[in-house]
């Protein structure tokens, strides 16, 4: 007779009981829980480097598959990884699984980005319920209920504690049989408050990512993960300066520039965002609970109306790059509410709703270096390239150009000064990726003539990012653009061929108002300083590694624009060089990914933490060659 195992699983709304013959009981938990319809949250690919699958081993015995090691429960309730534990062959034990370690959302293509890595359901801001029994000291009924979620947070309860509401103790001592409540991460550690909304009342949180030129702002539904509605907006520092160290030296020159920069971005840019978003979605601003922000360091800095100067000179050293939690409304980021009312129990509720609710937390996530900042660290945790065994590169096309490459366990970045010229700025028809936008444009090889493609179906307003790395490609394939990025004397008396002052210009099409939409021999000059910038950073940092563009898996491909351009554009403006199409996957802004899984998976904050503390900085101004490697990547072969 068959030796039978048994997993008696208790998860948030159900109890199972799985029945495992001896002879297969070497599989893992999380195959045994996959096939029961409960499957765990694995983004580093069972491999042990995450905390996903975390699951408390209640009674009973489990053993380690990688030493053998008997873990028993006997010894008290722990948390284990359940990709790392197997069943003991003829025993039973008990396993409790946490809501936050299900696979609640499986990797994702949205509009604007590719998710490629797995998330728990574990937002920084969630509704709970604590019934009476589960508060064991009911002479402390605070210090009960921090202990039992503490308990049931971490693996390591002492390196995230919960810790009380001022107004905790008023709202247990109410006489209900369950306590609903609210626990808010704030960095190093969860808040334990009253709720006082309905139960079904939705929650909302925000991820943002803080481009040098655009910002893009997302509503989530907490409960769900739905994504609601997105906004996107010209950065408002831009008029204050196009890059990252023209507004630098402005704050280092003019100490009150930090002022206005912080200003621009969060109350002028940041704030009308979320007001659009909650108008055309239906809700109220008190439904706001958290927001989370990635952006490159110096961003960073501004939204957080710290003085960036020392990123400016050498030896680069920011004030911050560490994960932060500061509070919306001392950033401008919200509209103004009304007074908080009495401190009493019975205005708990109002004052909840009034003050509380309405002022979310906002973090800022961690960055890795000066120049290498929070944005590529979302990037490689989204993209889940940090879990990959093979060599892989991300290449985040913006106005900071920042690469990242994987090699085994070691990670190497570099940022390029690529300028906003691939966002559409500075150019003379460039407009952002929008309706009215021309997303795609083909010539045809013999004649030149132009075929476009317009965002919104609208008659076209302008060219934004992709339509000018088509243009470039297609130029060169027809003839029309020489190797030096000037146009041919082939095409001299073409019809479309504009003549200006100082250079010429190429007429892609007739706006509405009769001026003409141009792309001229200047915007050509732009496009190509910024791609040598980022084509030479990503040569540079593959011979550090002394690694061939064959040897890498796969190149993601990032951007705000990176998710909707034709790779062949890519790769025949030479973007890229010297890789091959089947290596490219296009993930798009990889940032803003990033910002959402955090915003749902609070346990990716340690992660991104242990990602940018291993990644090495490599300063391109100090490589011998970068120079010579620009100069030649300026040229269209």
């Amino acid at each position: 007779m068959a030796t039978y195992s048994r997993l008696i699983v208790h998860a948030p709304h159900e109890k199972i009981v799985i029945e495992i013959e001896a002879n297969a009981s070497g599989q893992r938990l999380t195959e045994w829980l996959r096939r029961a319809d409960l499957p765990l949250n694995t983004r580093c690919g069972q491999r042990g480097l995450c905390d996903g699958c975390l699951i408390e081993l209640v009674s009973g015995p489990l053993i380690r598959a990688d030493s053998g090691q008997v873990l028993d429960g006997a010894d008290g309730p722990m948390l284990v990884q359940g990709c790392q534990c197997c069943p003991v062959p003829g025993s039973d034990a008990t396993l409790q699984v946490p809501g936050r370690s299900l696979l609640a959302h499986r990797p994702q293509v949205v509009t604007s980005f590719r998710i490629d890595v797995c998330r728990a359901h574990d937002p920084l801001w969630q509704r709970i319920t604590l019934d009476v029994e589960q508060l064991a000291d009911r002479s402390d009924l605070v210090s009960a209920a921090c202990e039992t979620l503490r308990h049931h947070r971490s693996r390591k309860p002492q390196e995230v504690p919960v810790e009380p509401d001022p107004e905790l103790a008023a709202w247990l001592a109410l006489e209900r049989p369950v306590h609903a409540l609210i626990l808010e991460h704030r960095g190093e550690h969860w808040v334990l408050k009253p709720d006082p909304d309905s139960p079904d009342a939705e929650s909302f949180g925000v991820a943002i990512d803080v481009g040098t030129t655009t910002v893009v702002a997302m509503l989530v539904d907490l409960s769900t993960g739905q994504i609601r509605n997105t906004a996107s907006a010209l950065n408002g520092q831009a008029r204050l300066g196009d890059n990252v160290l023209t507004r630098i030296n402005q704050c280092l020159q003019k100490p009150e520039m930090v002022r206005r920069m912080q200003h621009a971005v969060c109350h002028n840019t940041i704030r009308p965002l979320l007001t659009e978003l909650v108008t055309e979605s239906g809700i109220t601003i008190e439904q706001l609970k958290t927001v989370v922000i990635a952006g490159n360091t110096t961003m960073l800095h501004l939204v957080a109306g710290v003085d960036p100067s020392p990123l400016g000179t050498a030896p680069f050293t920011p004030a911050f790059i560490e994960h932060r939690v500061l509070a919306a409304r001392s950033l401008s980021l919200l509209p103004p509410t009304s007074e908080p009312g009495p401190s009493d129990a019975k205005g708990i509720a109002d004052r909840s709703r009034n003050l509380k609710a309405s002022d979310p937390s906002v973090h800022l996530l961690p960055g890795a270096a000066a120049y290498l900042g929070a944005d590529a660290i979302a990037g490689v945790l989204s993209t889940g390239m940090a879990y990959r065994d093979q060599p892989c590169l991300l290449v985040d096309v913006g106005t900071n150009g920042e690469i990242v490459l994987k090699q085994g366990d070691r990670l190497l970045g570099c940022a390029t000064a690529a300028g906003p010229a691939f966002e559409g700025a500075g150019l003379t028809s460039g407009v952002r990726a929008g309706d009215g936008a021309i997303s795609h444009i083909r010539l045809d090889g013999e004649t030149a003539e132009p075929e476009i493609e317009v965002i919104g179906r609208r008659p076209p307003i302008g060219v934004c990012g992709t339509g000018y790395v088509d243009f470039i490609a297609e130029g060169r394939v027809s003839g029309l653009i020489g190797p030096t990025g000037r146009f041919s004397d082939r095409f001299a008396q073409h019809p479309r061929l504009v003549h200006q002052a100082n250079h010429r210009g190429f007429e892609i099409e007739q706006c509405s108002d009769g001026k003409g939409i141009r792309i001229t021999e200047s915007d050509i000059a732009s496009l190509l300083q910024a791609k040598a910038a980022i084509a030479a950073g990503i040569v540079c940092l593959l011979r550090r590694a002394e690694l061939r563009p064959e040897e890498v898996a796969t190149l993601y491909l990032a951007g705000g624009f990176g998710f909707h351009m034709n790779i062949d554009s890519v790769l025949r403006c030479g973007l890229l060089p010297g890789f091959a199409g089947e290596q490219i996957e296009l993930v798009g802004n990889s940032s803003l990914a990033g910002a959402f899984v955090a915003l749902m998976d609070s346990g990716v904050l340690e992660e991104m933490k242990e990602i940018a503390q291993r990644l090495e900085m490599v300063e391109l101004n100090l490589e011998p060659d970068f120079e010579s490697v620009y100069i030649d990547q300026l040229s269209l072969a």
